[in-house]
């Protein structure tokens, strides 16, 4: 397989900040921010799926039609049923909201059940293209079990 039909695989991503520290961004402000870029993003707080504190769940029609669904925390972030495509549009919207030193770490739910719990730095300076190929090509990886 190769990254550009990876990029079009529905699967779920994972999105934290390096070193276990806090997006710096509240649950207000983002799903606010989140509203703002999406207005039909619904938004509801609850408790984080780990049972540690509280996340935000969002919704969201894209595009095209595509729904799309996630939880925020303030220690990580799930994007569920996306294509990398989609998770990098939504990630280069994200990182805009953060301090420009943190580091994004990502994975998929295809590596992680293939054993692969290495986190991945995104990156995020250089915008959506070379995001969505980094998603991709991870993703790649996963499904051709490398």
């Amino acid at each position: 397989m190769t990254p550009d039909e990876a990029a079009l695989v529905i699967t779920s991503y994972y999105f934290a900040p390096a070193g276990g520290e806090g997006w710096g961004v509240t649950h207000e402000d983002f799903a606010q921010a989140a509203r703002g870029r999406w207005p039909n993003c619904t938004t509801a707080l609850a408790e984080d799926p780990s049972g540690v504190g509280e996340c935000t769940e969002f919704a969201m029609i894209f595009e095209g039609g595509a729904e799309r669904s996630g939880d925020y925390s303030h220690t990580g972030l799930t994007l569920s049923g996306y294509t990398a495509l989609d998770a990098a549009e939504f990630m280069s919207w994200f990182v805009t909201m953060l301090d420009p030193d943190v580091r994004v770490l990502f994975n998929n739910r295809e590596s992680i059940e293939d054993g692969d719990y290495d986190d991945h730095v995104l990156p995020r300076a250089m915008g959506l293209r070379p995001m969505a190929e980094a998603l991709a090509t991870h993703l790649a990886g996963a499904l051709l079990g490398e």
